[in-house]
């Protein structure tokens, strides 16, 4: 049984491997050659990277898994070869993909570096931060709501609100977007409160079953909300402090790589084209005094 079940994760690294679409990084790292495949390298470095990707095994499990990995290595080089051939690596779309790919790469390589280390939360920090939410832990609750999503021009938006107040019940508001011809789709849903986005949850935890609220998501799309009913089903602190040191841990990286961002935004010249530069830039000129427009 050990064996197909190591078979079956070789077979789907492999298959992972083959549609990565990963070629030989351009600067080679030195490590013993496992195998050359029409002058190209693969290394034992390269096989242990993939090795790693299969989770915990034995040696028996990761001996009988090298052999197919490395097959699938091989693999991947001849296809790349092959495209190569064809040109394909000089298709616009491709050579986007691949840029950008490398790119990702160094992101993730950067935040694994500078931001990793991240010191666990002192026990009188995740009792803070657990009082400081009790719509999640102290108050939590199981929702389920009635969702109603419609979609109509931007202009009747004002429209569709103001009759929905007025409507005796949700039902006959559903009848009066079904006249005006007014795109709706329509679900029910049990979600726990860790589910629910935070602005959204914020609502729902001060509402009464049977309420309805509104929340605009894009221009011309609207997100109806009844909470048909909630169920209290609180979480202790000794519950909740895994999660919450992971929440904490997590939100601290964030706001490091944030900072790290900022630095390198401030010290970089970034230059837009006309009609390109992104809102938030724009909203900061315009807080900062600077209207120059983008060059």
């Amino acid at each position: 049984m050990k064996a197909r079940h190591t078979t079956a994760l070789v077979t789907l690294t492999a298959f992972a491997i083959l549609l990565s679409g990963c070629d030989k990084p351009a600067s080679e790292v030195k490590s013993q050659t496992v195998a050359t495949v029409a002058g190209d390298t693969i290394t034992e470095a390269e096989l242990d990277i993939a090795l790693s990707q299969m989770g915990t095994l034995t040696a028996a499990q990761a001996a009988e898994a090298k052999s197919g990995l490395l097959q699938a290595l091989v693999d991947q080089r001849l296809v790349a070869q092959a495209a190569k051939k064809a040109g394909l690596d000089k298709d616009q779309e491709v050579e986007i993909a691949m840029a950008q790919a490398s790119r990702q790469v160094l992101v993730e390589a950067y935040a694994q570096r500078n931001f990793k280390d991240v010191a666990q939360p002192s026990e009188t920090e995740v009792a803070a931060y657990y009082a400081q939410h009790p719509e999640l832990f102290s108050q939590r609750r199981i929702y389920r709501i009635q969702e109603l999503e419609l979609t109509t021009e931007p202009s009747r938006m004002a429209e569709v609100e103001d009759k929905l107040k007025t409507s005796h019940s949700i039902g006959d508001f559903v009848n009066w977007v079904r006249e005006q011809g007014i795109v709706g789709k329509s679900a029910t849903a049990v979600k726990p409160a860790e589910q629910i986005p935070t602005p959204l949850l914020a609502r729902l935890s001060q509402m009464k079953d049977g309420q309805v609220t509104t929340f605009p998501t894009l221009p011309g799309q609207l997100l109806i909300l009844q909470l048909l009913e909630s169920q209290l089903q609180p979480v202790s602190l000794e519950q909740a402090k895994t999660a919450i040191e992971r929440v904490m841990m997590a939100q601290t990286r964030k706001d490091r790589m944030d900072a790290d961002l900022k630095a390198l935004r401030d010290a970089a010249k970034v230059e837009y084209a006309s009609g390109y530069k992104p809102m938030s830039e724009t909203r900061a000129d315009t807080a900062s005094g600077d209207t120059k427009p983008a060059e």
